[in-house]
């Protein structure tokens, strides 16, 4: 019994050690968030990891195609958001609990409007979607012999957007779900996607 106690207390160290310590700050309000917004089988580590891509946990970065705060929102996408979710208020990308809060509920809302076989093909998707824009998703759908298959079918699907741009966000739900996430994995998994890689 003490050797499964200390393997398990190794496991969870090393796991602890790979969150980035900033990401630390936020995970009470991503937890929060995400249970109001998922329910308490949330993929939280999916969430996590998305943060780790967009900005390393950085609220207050502008990145080169002036993406914003945590959750690297453009200004025409927080407006929208705010505008959808008025319980959100003014758009303040800046601020994380508003990122949080937005982020949440964005992917929720992509979620709800994609096609998919499984879990882990809706948030194929719906990655996707807060990357490119849910457009780009929704006409690869519509042009794809499986639809609802994501990993492995409809993501080879480019619906218009430049060749640059498509590569990255085809590759935008593969960083979050099979490299960043794992690190998160004792904040909660709610899909389980690993070992789906195609």
């Amino acid at each position: 019994m003490k050797i499964a106690a200390l393997v398990l207390f190794a496991f969870s160290t090393l796991a602890l050690a790979q969150v980035p310590p900033a990401a630390l700050k936020y995970r009470a309000d991503l937890t929060r968030e995400a249970h109001f917004v998922f329910g308490l089988a949330a993929p939280i580590d999916y969430l996590a990891g998305q943060i780790q891509q967009e900005s390393g946990w950085r609220p207050g970065i502008t990145a080169w195609d002036n993406g914003r705060g945590l959750a690297q929102f453009m200004d025409p996408t927080a407006a929208w958001i705010s505008e959808r979710y008025q319980e959100l208020g003014e758009p303040q990308p800046y601020n994380p609990l508003w990122a949080i809060r937005a982020m949440t509920r964005l992917d929720a809302y992509n979620a709800a409007r994609v096609a998919a076989d499984t879990p882990c093909d809706r948030w194929g998707a719906a990655l996707k979607g807060y990357n490119a824009g849910l457009g780009f998703v929704l006409r690869a759908q519509k042009r794809s012999a499986t639809p609802g298959k994501w990993f492995g079918a409809t993501e080879k699907i480019n619906a218009g957007q430049s060749a640059k741009n498509f590569e990255y966000s085809r590759e935008y739900p593969r960083w979050i779900i099979f490299k960043h996430s794992p690190r998160f994995a004792q904040w909660g998994v709610g899909v389980n996607c690993s070992g789906r890689q195609t």
